[in-house]
């Protein structure tokens, strides 16, 4: 639904609306380049492509904050290292998803395999400072404890949305 949702796959019915135009050939890279993603199937590579130059305190900086600058570090162009563990690599796919700096921030059960400590920083600290910056989050969880964050939930279940506007059935 994600990548659909991001327009990497095109819908197989229906129409996504982007301001009131529909997404078609004419206007979908420019869509596209709304959205940065760690999506539950994420790569990491040991550059930053497509980014130009970033400086490496930057870079470093946020790695520090993410909690990884003990295990990796961004230097003369390379990461140097990408052998972590999933918690880690996924801070790691965070932290470049971050450098995008795009409006739209995607995360796919980013949570998961966290440490408690981190989990609850990147619940209670870092998604509100990320939309105080005016970012739009796309926050996919199973973690119940922290639906309260959300200014808008959409719970899945049995192929069927419920959003938090729905009555409880």
């Amino acid at each position: 639904m994600l990548k659909a949702l991001t327009r990497l796959y095109e819908p197989h019915a229906g129409t996504l609306v982007w301001d009131g135009v529909p997404v078609d050939a004419s206007n979908v890279m420019a869509y596209r380049s709304l959205f940065s993603a760690v999506f539950s199937d994420f790569h990491l590579f040991d550059r930053l492509y497509g980014m130009g130059d970033v400086p490496e305190a930057k870079v470093n900086d946020l790695f520090d904050e993410l909690g990884i600058a003990n295990k990796t570090q961004y230097l003369d162009g390379m990461i140097t290292n990408t052998n972590l563990s999933t918690g880690q690599r996924k801070r790691l796919a965070l932290a470049v998803a971050l450098l995008e700096d795009r409006p739209i921030l995607v995360l796919d059960e980013l949570a998961a395999d966290q440490d408690p400590e981190f989990r609850k920083a990147f619940y209670e600290v870092f998604l509100p400072r990320w939309k105080s910056e005016g970012r739009t989050l796309v926050v996919v969880s199973h973690d119940d404890r922290y639906f309260h964050i959300a200014d808008r939930t959409i719970v899945l279940e049995d192929g069927r949305a419920r959003t938090s506007d729905d009555a409880q059935d």
